[in-house]
């Protein structure tokens, strides 16, 4: 029965995934061609230009999509119209918000994680010049003239993740950063500066997604003052020149209270006006653990929303879409979804391993939840601009593209094109002795409501 179920599995939801084999040449290009030049199954494998220009280079954040896909989205459905309203519902580290500075949108934000929506809001605020070069050289001073901290993160490992004196420099860093609490702009952006070198200050490995220290390839921490006055000093730079290039058409608004996945009339009227244009990456299913993966960097600015300890981390990791913080007690839980493509891949994710099946049933049952909500946003006509890429289950294949598609479609949806690039930079450089997937396509589906 159990290959039975995945012959059927591959036939009926998997074409999409399987066309890649049918594409002999990948088709090499600087950037996404024009709308009328993209094919559907098209594979491109974007050259490695600059794509960490501007803020764009803030804070590492796992899982980023490439700015080329919202400046192509923007160029396609928004052409060179100005004052559109976008919306990112998985806003990550902003990289659509970014790019609708520039291209003179009015670009939304919403994200569960709060760490993302900080970086989101220090990369599009703009700060008064002045006070922004001269933030360096005060920082500078402050620091050279605070001896001593105040903050220490309250939990037992601390020794095991920081040598002593990374430490005590963190501790300093974190004082001189508070001391500018009554300036929010200018607090948030030195604390997203500290977050950013955190990871490099501490003993855990610096390129893996998960945050561990490893015992088979040594690491030397890096002088924690000296990178975080380095960063200040580049990330000045970077956001005044972005300050330079936008216009007086486009903005950027991060969204805390307004919840993605569900239709609340109190929360989303007002605070979205309907979208001309829905450009995101949603997380996929089981692929990165955000809260693990900013393990370090939590705990010395996650005081900020009661996140400094693993134990409230590790309860708050539930809210994340496609995340795999799910209980064997509620294997009862799982119900059909009406979708033969999506039933037969959770059936046969049930069959080797109950715990992944709910995990997948969550993931496509809140993405059914998002897109019914989202389309009460968008215009008639608009166009929902999702990249995603595929996963691995219990050893099976998971087209998630497609299946989304079927959901999509099902609630109204029509597809105008479908097509991938190749994931270049994978984030995981460190050896990993050919364990754990690696997503190789990230698909773009182009999605039309009418």
């Amino acid at each position: 029965m159990t290959g039975l179920i995945e012959r059927r599995l591959s036939d009926q939801i998997a074409p999409a995934a399987s066309s890649i084999n049918h594409v002999k040449v990948p088709t090499v290009v600087d950037d996404i061609p024009p709308l009328t030049k993209v094919s559907d199954g098209q594979i491109f494998i974007i050259r490695n230009t600059e794509s960490r220009y501007l803020t764009h280079h803030f804070h590492k954040y796992a899982g980023k999509f490439i700015p080329h896909v919202p400046r192509w989205a923007l160029h396609a459905h928004l052409g060179r119209r100005k004052g559109g309203i976008v919306l990112d519902p998985f806003v990550g580290s902003g990289t659509t918000l970014v790019e609708c500075l520039l291209d003179g949108q009015h670009g939304y934000g919403l994200d569960v994680d709060p760490l993302a929506r900080l970086i989101t809001k220090v990369k599009t605020t703009v700060i008064p010049q002045k006070k922004l070069r001269n933030l360096h050289t005060e920082v500078t001073d402050r620091l050279a003239n605070t001896t001593s901290g105040v903050y220490i993160p309250s939990i037992p490992t601390l020794g095991h993740w920081f040598t002593a004196s990374a430490i005590d420099d963190l501790s300093i860093i974190h004082r001189v950063v508070n001391d500018y609490k009554a300036d929010s702009d200018i607090y948030d952006f030195l604390t997203i500066c500290f977050s950013s070198i955190i990871r490099r200050s501490s003993n855990a490995d610096n390129q893996t997604m998960k945050t561990y220290v490893s015992h088979t390839h040594a690491k030397t921490p890096e002088r924690a003052k000296e990178i975080f006055l380095n960063q200040v000093r580049i990330y000045v730079d970077r956001l005044a020149k972005l300050q330079e290039l936008v216009s007086g058409t486009g903005s950027a608004t991060v969204l805390s209270y307004v919840n993605a996945l569900t239709i609340d009339p109190d929360e989303w009227n007002g605070s979205i006006p309907p979208t001309d244009l829905v450009v995101t990456s949603p997380p996929y299913i089981k692929s990165v653990d955000y809260i693990y993966n900013q393990m370090a960097e939590l705990f010395w600015i996650g005081d900020r929303w009661g996140l400094e300890t693993q134990k409230q981390q590790n309860d708050f990791k539930r809210q994340y879409v496609g995340s795999d913080r799910v209980a064997k007690r509620d294997i009862h839980r799982i119900s059909a979804t009406g979708l033969e493509s999506v039933d037969m891949t959770v059936q046969s994710i049930y069959m080797r391993d109950q715990k992944l099946a709910l995990v997948a049933y969550n993931y496509f049952s809140a993405m059914h939840d998002h897109l019914a909500t989202i389309r009460y946003r968008m215009k008639p006509g608009s166009h929902y601009v999702m990249v995603v890429g595929d996963s691995i289950l219990a050893g099976i294949p998971i087209a998630t593209h497609s299946l989304l598609i079927d959901v999509a479609v099902r609630l109204g949806f029509r597809v105008s094109r479908l097509f991938a690039y190749e994931v270049r930079n994978k984030h995981m450089r460190f050896p990993r002795g050919g364990r754990g997937g690696i997503v190789v396509h990230d698909w773009i589906m182009d999605l039309i409501f009418d």
